[in-house]
């Protein structure tokens, strides 16, 4: 018979971290099933608001700060909007640090580099079997393993969502072109129909990215 958890949550990125981290300091017993081994690198801008993190955890998310961000700018066509931010309000990070910090603080047996094969649910627990032939029970299962979610797909969840497609690149420019961008989130319109481009700023580069709603071949 497998171990029975409280709690099973499927997917390590914020989402997973977060949960494990708080219902481990509730007392649960929480196991983390994720498919890739972390640190890994995730595709993502990764601004966020530094009063929320402060709000809501506990700990210092310093060591993985990448920078600090004076403004927000919007440009459509030739005009750009710029919005000063709060002093030391947004920041960006990596998400390979990002999210192996937050659950580097949790209270939880996690397994990294094991896919979720299968979910079943029954009367009184959900049973995950992963790619290794492992079998793992809980009385709750947290599905946080996204856009291709296993778990909404055996538990027919999400049927009718709306997939966007992306794409990002970390760059590494000039002195003066990480200089220019350096403390600015940038986000272009016009160019991308149902979509929009982005340009971040990360300690030593830029993260550059496109996306849209139901792109046609070849718009992005």
């Amino acid at each position: 018979m497998s171990e029975l958890y409280d709690v099973i949550i499927v997917g390590a990125g914020p989402g997973g971290a977060t949960a494990a981290y708080f219902l481990g300091e509730a007392g649960k017993r929480v196991l983390v099933v994720e498919k890739e081994t972390l640190p890994r690198y995730k595709a993502c801008g990764g601004g966020l608001s530094a009063h929320m993190l402060e709000k809501i955890f506990p700990f210092s998310f310093e060591p993985v700060i990448e920078t600090c961000v004076h403004t927000v700018a919007y440009a459509f066509g030739e005009s750009t909007v710029s919005i000063p931010a709060p002093e030391h309000e947004v920041r960006t990070v990596m998400r390979d640090k990002f999210d192996a910090h937050i659950l580097a603080h949790a209270k939880a047996n996690v397994r990294t580099g094991v896919a979720v094969r299968k979910v079943t649910q029954r009367n009184d627990r959900v049973v995950v079997e992963t790619s290794d032939g492992a079998t793992y029970e809980s009385r709750y299962l947290i599905g946080a393993d996204g856009a291709k979610s296993v778990v909404a797909r055996d538990l027919g969840l999400r049927q009718g969502r709306t997939m966007a497609a992306a794409i990002e690149a970390e760059v590494r420019v000039s002195p003066e072109v990480q200089s220019r961008y350096g403390g600015e989130l940038l986000f272009i319109f016009g160019d991308i129909h149902l979509g929009y481009a982005w340009i971040f700023p990360k300690a030593d580069h830029l993260s550059v990215g496109i996306a849209a709603l139901r792109p046609g071949r070849g718009e992005l």
